[in-house]
């Protein structure tokens, strides 16, 4: 097959994979500028009997309209084409450059609990999307997760109609299924039976997880004779709700698994809202000293130290708290506005507006104390620009015009920060 020009344009130039029922190649498109490589997937029906052909096409029709919309998302390899030549069937795809997620699980090398959070929210946001079109991807595990070198982001691969059909053909033909799809030690119980379901693509993302925690792969796992749960919570140190979350996404059975992608994510997404102090975790490697299960995952998610106090930052700040710090980061606005239209009036406006600078600057750092969630470096240093231009202002008949004027200056330029920042910080929240 190497060097082959198929469809009068892709030519191979590297074989990925091969199996019985399917081929991967990488191809360049020498009908583009560049002639850019590809993926080339080729599916070989098992018999040229008319009847299976054409259940063939259907399916391999049918399975490129879902990959052509399963590749609007942008962590999954666009669908380029598809065509049908000398009765096989091929899907040409985008090329991922990058690493497989497997280059980056190493034995003996365990992820820390913030990596895995990490990487299950990415891995989940795709999913959900996956399974909003009815798709099972079968085959989660870490080489079909590929570690992007243009922006770090994991893109799911190996979406391809071959191993959707291989069932769906003997089904329809009446010929018995040869083997389950998917990978041993990453397939749940179901899907080892030919019946997989939407949560058993959890269940492997939740077996990688695990992997990526313990540096074990998934067959060094022991299992419960009795209840066929696998065995690992003894090999790790995370927080007690992590834990409950990995436990229930590789639930032996599927009813008491989590049914949706969507389900695990709000989960997910809960362990970065502080709460009340539980359990205290123990030392060891993942483990800080005096912090309870709340604050590590907390911080871990936030880039926040976390020192010895076990109250700091553990109370969630009031639902109208962030609403009034967007207004108060504009108060230098307003103070240079004021400075400029009322230099000549009385010395009591020019203190009044002295006051409220102090006491902007002081509250911004008591709230940004109070509630590690505020915690941004600019507002540090909003409240200290406050405060010093509050005590010249005070104090201004002490002063100079000279030193007005950088005051003036010291408020403008805070109030440009001020407005860029806000601005900034929207957009990154929309």
């Amino acid at each position: 097959m190497l060097g082959k020009l198929l469809d009068g344009r892709y030519q191979v130039v590297q074989i990925l994979s091969s199996g019985g029922f399917g081929e991967t190649y990488i191809a360049q498109d020498t009908r583009r500028p560049g002639n850019p490589k590809c993926v080339l997937k080729l599916l070989k029906p098992a018999s040229s009997d008319t009847q299976y052909l054409q259940i063939a096409r259907r399916l391999f029709n049918s399975e490129a309209e879902i990959l052509e919309q399963l590749g609007n998302h942008d962590q999954i390899p666009r669908l380029l084409a598809y065509f049908e030549e000398n009765e096989q069937f091929f899907l040409v795809q985008e090329l991922i450059v990058g690493r497989p997620l497997g280059h980056y699980i190493r034995p003996g090398e365990p992820w820390s609990e913030n990596q895995v959070i990490q990487m299950l929210r990415d891995v989940l946001q795709v999913l959900d999307f996956v399974h909003s079109f009815g798709v099972i991807h079968r085959d989660i595990k870490p080489d079909n997760l590929i570690k992007r070198d243009a922006d770090a982001k994991l893109v799911l691969i190996d979406f391809g109609a071959v191993k959707q059909m291989r069932t769906q053909i003997a089904v329809d033909s009446q010929m018995p299924a040869t083997v389950a799809i998917g990978t041993p030690g990453y397939m749940s119980a179901e899907q080892a039976q030919g019946r997989p379901r939407q949560n058993s693509d959890i269940y492997a993302l939740g077996i990688v997880a695990i992997q990526a925690l313990t540096g074990l792969i998934p067959t060094q796992l022991a299992e419960n004779p009795e209840t066929g749960e696998i065995i690992w919570q003894d090999k790790v140190q995370i927080s007690q709700r992590l834990q409950e979350i990995l436990e229930k996404m590789v639930r032996y059975h599927f009813t008491t698994r989590y049914q949706s992608a969507n389900e695990v994510l709000r989960d997910i997404e809960q362990l970065t809202v502080p709460v009340a102090p539980t359990q205290p975790i123990t030392s060891g490697t993942n483990s800080i000293p005096g912090a309870t299960v709340q604050q590590v995952s907390f911080a871990a998610s936030n880039n926040i130290n976390i020192d010895d106090n076990p109250t700091r930052g553990l109370t969630a700040p009031p639902s109208w708290l962030n609403p009034t710090l967007s207004v108060v980061r504009y108060v230098p606005f307003a103070g240079a506005a004021g400075v400029f239209l009322f230099k000549d009036a009385a010395d009591t406006l020019i203190i009044l507006l002295g006051v409220a600078l102090i006491g902007a600057g002081v509250g911004l750092f008591l709230l940004r104390s109070a509630y590690s969630r505020l915690a941004r470096d600019s507002d540090a240093v909003f409240s200290v620009v406050f405060c010093l231009c509050g005590i010249l202002f005070v104090f201004q008949d002490k002063y100079t015009t000279q030193e007005i004027q950088t005051v003036e200056c010291l408020l403008s330029g805070a109030a440009i920060f001020s407005a860029s920042n806000s601005i900034l910080l929207r957009q990154k929240l929309k």
